[in-house]
C-alpha cells in the first residue's frame, strides 16, 4: 500500500491554502478579537464544532490555522448518533461589516480541509468526507 494518496492530499491542501495564508498574512495588521480554540458550528448543544483551534495569522481580511474538525452523526438518531473527528485546517474569510457594529466585522465564510483520514462508519455503512468543505457563516455566529 502506497503512501502517496495521503502525501498527495496533504500537499494539495496546504497548495490550496497557501494563496488564503499569504492574504491573511499580509492582512495581519492588527491581532483583532480574541482567537477562539472551539467555534460552535451547528446545533448549539455542541453537534458540530472545531476545537484545539491554533491560529497561524488573524488578520482583518482572513485567519488560518489547524484543529479538530467534530461533528455527530445522527445514525441512527442524533441522541444514538456517535461523535467523529477529523484533522483538519480552517480559514476564516470573506470580512463584512457587523450589521448593527458600526467599524466592526465578521467572517462570512468558513472553508475547512481535511488533513487525515476523511472516512467513518455509521449504521453499517462507511462514508467519506470530500477534501474540501466552504460554509457561510452568520453575523450571530455559526454556520
Amino acid at each position: 500500500m502506497s503512501t502517496h494518496p495521503a502525501r498527495s492530499r496533504v500537499r494539495a491542501a496546504i497548495v490550496a491554502l497557501s494563496g488564503i495564508t499569504a492574504i491573511a498574512a499580509a492582512a495581519a495588521i492588527a491581532l483583532g478579537p480574541t482567537r477562539p480554540s472551539r467555534y460552535v458550528l451547528a446545533c448549539a448543544d455542541g453537534n458540530a464544532y472545531l476545537k484545539g483551534m491554533h491560529w497561524a495569522t488573524w488578520g482583518a481580511a482572513a485567519a488560518f490555522g489547524a484543529g479538530t474538525d467534530t461533528f455527530r452523526v445522527c445514525i441512527p438518531s442524533c441522541s444514538a448518533g456517535r461523535l467523529h473527528n477529523f484533522p483538519a485546517l480552517a480559514a476564516l474569510w470573506r470580512a463584512e461589516p457587523l450589521p448593527g457594529h458600526a467599524g466592526e466585522r465578521y467572517f462570512t465564510r468558513l472553508t475547512i480541509i481535511f488533513t487525515g483520514n476523511r472516512s467513518y462508519r455509521a449504521g453499517g455503512k462507511t462514508y467519506h468526507l470530500s477534501q474540501t468543505a466552504t460554509y457561510p457563516l452568520v453575523a450571530s455566529g455559526g454556520a
